[in-house]
């Protein structure tokens, strides 16, 4: 008599025996093929291309191939401007235009070295044996039934329709496996060197010729280059390359540049994804012309003529919860120092006729749930901002040549300088925008109590041709023309794009015992987020009319 656990395995192989292939045709309406061919049986198989690693058996069915692949893996330096005492070279230039170039000249080229590590993985593929419903495999077959139909007198009938559906078959599947090959990760070691630009071709007296860019490729105060060496090009779909193709790119380039490349001891293998790659590889950064880039951003939190650290903030009492007035009721000036002020402005004499201007623009940011949220922005402009100061007696050049800025917060009731105002949600704002000023579509928006707040700086350097310009600064300029909607379609003609991209963080917290805020200030929060319900309510609407 069979035993109980032969009983039970039986029982499993009956379950069992319509899964297989060229069984029972089961609930499908045809007879299930079997395309399956084992060219290769299962084994395990030590890699070639990974010395020591052993493919399992169980991923190696009709083995195809195998490689190495290197991870995507970089290097990034920032390039900064070169330190030079400025008004001793100010003095030599007004003395000698060619004495002033050659001591900029002097200065050594910017270079530097360094490796980039990077995994290798062995890749494989193989075939396995597998159900799948697909029409170019496995073939169609005809599928019919009723269906009812409006006929062309407006009445109603049944009618017997067919069409074709993919049939499921056994068919051999190509897979890919990956693992990482322990021991035989590479490096790949890189040195980055700027050229001078030739001097025949660029000294005083050439076409274009600039007295602070004596070497072509300097950078001015507030200037800055991230510069990336990779070992392969990846993308977001492929971080590994079976080949190392090293590329340097500069993020917001201030020139024009031209690169060149250089393999050491090149080999037949070299440059290959390989076990323990070892690479050298030289970069060489050649300089065409300047380009317009992104405004810098050289402000800084403010130091007095001695070096000391000045309070970024200056408060305004307020009337306290408890009746009191609280002498930190919120910050009303903030304070920044402009590095960049002197430099900028001089080369702005040569190069341009117009009057530079800076136009600063502050933002408020607040607590959310999704992080920081924009609650309010204003501009201020340059001569509304700096202030005068004693720096000019410091012995810190740096501070000396500097500007020191004190911005209002709080000016008027106009929300583009006032921040502690906000624009009326989008329903209301752009009809009132037609009829009304700014002071009238906005309203009180203060602080709430006790909460972490972030004031951002950042600049846009108006007029100065080396950096991206707004169509009203630059009305001229062909994507600023009626044909092209007046830039609205401009990537560079964009506030973001013009203004710095780096910023100055002051961070704050309000007074736990003041808040100002009012009913109305509540009303109008709650009128922008039920606004957002707008546009999903209508394409609710719209879907359930359709259907």
């Amino acid at each position: 008599m069979a035993s109980k656990k032969q009983l039970v395995y039986g029982a499993l192989l009956l379950m069992l025996l319509p899964l297989k292939p060229h069984a029972f045709p089961g609930q499908e309406p045809y007879y299930i093929a079997n395309y399956c061919v084992q060219m290769s049986e299962p084994r395990g198989i030590v890699s070639r291309s990974c010395p020591g690693q052993v493919i399992p058996s169980y991923q190696t069915r009709n083995f195809q191939f195998e490689e190495l692949r290197c991870s995507a893996s970089n290097h990034t330096h920032v390039r900064l401007p070169e330190s030079f005492d400025e008004e001793a070279w100010l003095d030599l230039k007004n003395i000698s235009r060619h004495e002033a170039a050659d001591r900029l000249r002097q200065q050594p080229s910017p270079a530097w070295a360094g490796v980039i590590d990077y995994p290798t993985y062995l890749h494989w593929e193989w075939q396995d044996c597998r159900l799948i419903r697909d029409a170019l495999t496995c073939g169609t077959y005809e599928v019919c039934g009723e269906k009812m139909v409006t006929t062309e007198h407006g009445d109603t009938e049944w009618v017997n329709q067919c069409h074709r559906e993919p049939k499921s078959c056994y068919a051999d599947v190509t897979l890919h496996e990956s693992q990482h090959c322990g021991g035989g990760d590479g490096k790949l070691v890189f040195d980055v060197e700027f050229l001078k630009k030739n001097q025949a071709h660029w000294s005083p007296g050439s076409p274009g010729y600039i007295d602070r860019l004596a070497n072509g490729y300097d950078l001015l105060p507030g200037e800055e280059e991230l510069i990336t060496v990779s070992n392969v090009k990846s993308s977001w779909w492929e971080s590994q390359s079976a080949e190392l193709a090293p590329t340097l790119l500069i993020e917001d380039p201030k020139n024009e540049y031209s690169l060149s490349q250089y393999i050491h001891n090149q080999q037949p293998d070299s440059l290959s994804c390989r076990f323990r790659g070892h690479d050298k590889i030289s970069f060489t950064v050649d300089t065409q012309k300047r380009i317009a880039s992104r405004s810098p951003n050289a402000f800084s939190l403010p130091k007095a003529f001695d070096n000391e650290d000045i309070d970024p903030l200056v408060w305004q009492s307020a009337p306290g919860l408890n009746g009191s007035r609280e002498e930190k009721g919120y910050p009303m000036i903030m304070r920044a120092q402009d590095f960049s002020a002197a430099a900028l402005s001089e080369v702005s004499e040569d190069v341009t006729e117009k009057l530079k201007n800076i136009i600063v623009r502050i933002q408020l940011y607040e607590p959310s749930i999704f992080g920081e949220r924009l609650k309010s922005t204003i501009y201020i402009d340059e001569a509304k901002g700096i202030q005068q100061t004693l720096n000019a007696i410091s012995s810190n050049q740096q501070i000396r040549r500097s500007t020191l800025w004190e911005f209002k917060l709080k000016n008027g009731d106009n929300p583009d300088k006032n921040i502690y105002r906000s624009y009326l949600p989008s329903l209301f704002y752009y009809p009132g925008k037609i009829f009304l000023a700014n002071e009238a579509i906005s309203y009180d928006d203060h602080l709430t109590p006790d909460t972490e707040y972030t004031l951002k700086l950042t600049v846009y350097q108006k007029n100065f041709p080396f950096y991206h310009q707004s169509c009203k600064s630059d009305p001229d300029a062909w994507d600023c023309k009626w044909y092209t909607l007046w830039g609205l379609f401009s990537l560079n003609r964009r506030e973001d794009h013009y203004f710095s991209k780096k910023s100055l963080d002051v961070r704050f917290k309000s007074n736990p015992n003041v808040d100002q805020r009012t009913w109305l200030s509540s009303f109008w929060h709650f009128v922008s987020y039920a606004q957002l319900a707008v546009p999903v309510g209508a394409v609710a609407l719209s879907v359930m009319y359709l259907l």
